[in-house]
């Protein structure tokens, strides 16, 4: 449960490797499915969360697990560099650096996808394969995770 559930940021980013992304962004607008994230590029990304007493112009910040990361398969989601690419036989990994993300990105790939370092992209998820933090770490109660459940 931990996994798809953690309770805080620090959590998420200790189980699970490689580790979660996390990108930083300020609540665009909140309704009922969720919280849009505005990031300093201009970028956005839906997170499927119950918002609670979130607010428009709240400080938060998303994270992402390497496996939901896609590359270009979403609308939502931030521009970023190819920096390297890491091929493990039956999977590999891009690693990219964004402004919005201070310790990089990692996205999990199809083996035979192929990246050349400096290659530009946008990295995103679908609503239901991202989690919210609010600026104190805490996070936001996943939508999925009620499905997953019944």
């Amino acid at each position: 449960m931990l996994y798809h559930a953690p309770a805080n940021r620090f959590v998420a980013g200790f189980i699970g490797s490689p580790k979660m992304n996390f990108m930083e962004g300020v609540v665009q607008s909140v309704t009922h499915d969720g919280v849009t994230v505005r990031y300093e590029t201009g970028e956005t990304q839906r997170v499927a969360v119950e918002p609670g007493s979130v607010k428009q112009g709240d400080k938060v910040t998303v994270g992402i697990r390497p496996e939901h990361l896609h590359v270009g398969m979403t609308e939502d989601g931030v521009s970023a560099r190819t920096m390297a690419v890491e091929s493990l036989g039956d999977a590999a990994y891009l690693y990219a650096e964004s402004t919005v993300a201070p310790d990089g990105l990692i996205a999990r790939i199809p083996p035979l996808e192929r990246h050349a370092k400096g290659d530009m992209q946008k990295l995103g998820a679908t609503p239901d394969h991202c989690h919210l933090f609010d600026s104190e770490g805490k996070a936001f109660q996943r939508k999925i995770v009620e499905v997953l459940a019944a």
